[in-house]
């Protein structure tokens, strides 16, 4: 019986584990792109909703999806996020500025690990730039191919071998070339 029982205890365990929540880093403009919202903002509080819910009260202080919809900047939104990091709950430090990006449920504007949520003091200069002058914003019709095991095939959009992907991912973003129906990498330094 007891052994029994210690074969349930190590399945159930096993099961937990293996709902870890689980995402593919891609790159930021993709992260931007596919985003309902995409802010900056800074913490002011933390809230559960639920056992399984909770809510941060943030300041927007740049809108760069849409600056003419909301959440517009000053006005103080929630945004909602599990609370557990296995469900892919993010965490965010109060009185700290963060990039935000994420879908809207309902009227709600949500946020989890997979996807592009990072403290400012943490973007690259190329990253800050990108979003301030719209880089990314103005090129969503270019396609980023991640690719693994470094096995890419051409076609259409940038390609970004995993090996270098790190460099890509803070160094550049995939833009409309001066051929109208092509894009490439700027700056093409990785």
């Amino acid at each position: 019986m007891k052994s029994a029982v210690l074969i349930v205890c190590v399945l159930i365990s096993v099961s937990i584990i293996s709902e870890a929540c689980k995402c593919f880093v891609r790159h930021p403009q993709n992260d931007f792109c596919q985003a309902d919202y995409v802010i900056k903002a800074e913490v002011l509080g933390e809230k559960n909703v639920t056992s399984f819910e909770k809510r941060y009260k943030v300041k927007v202080l740049e809108n760069y999806k849409s600056g003419y919809t909301s959440p517009f900047k000053y006005s103080q939104v929630w945004i909602y996020t599990t609370t557990s990091s296995a469900a892919c709950g993010v965490q965010l430090d109060i009185g700290k500025t963060y990039v935000i990006t994420g879908p809207k449920r309902d009227t709600k504007l949500t946020a989890n690990t997979c996807s592009w949520n990072v403290e400012v003091s943490a973007l690259t200069s190329f990253q800050r730039n990108a979003l301030r002058k719209g880089y990314y914003r103005k090129n969503c019709e270019c396609k980023i191919r991640e690719c693994p095991h470094n096995r890419c095939e051409q076609g259409d959009g940038c390609l970004a071998p995993y090996d270098n992907s790190f460099c890509f991912h803070q160094n550049a973003a995939c833009k409309q070339s001066a051929y109208p129906t092509s894009c490439e990498w700027t700056p093409n330094t990785c």
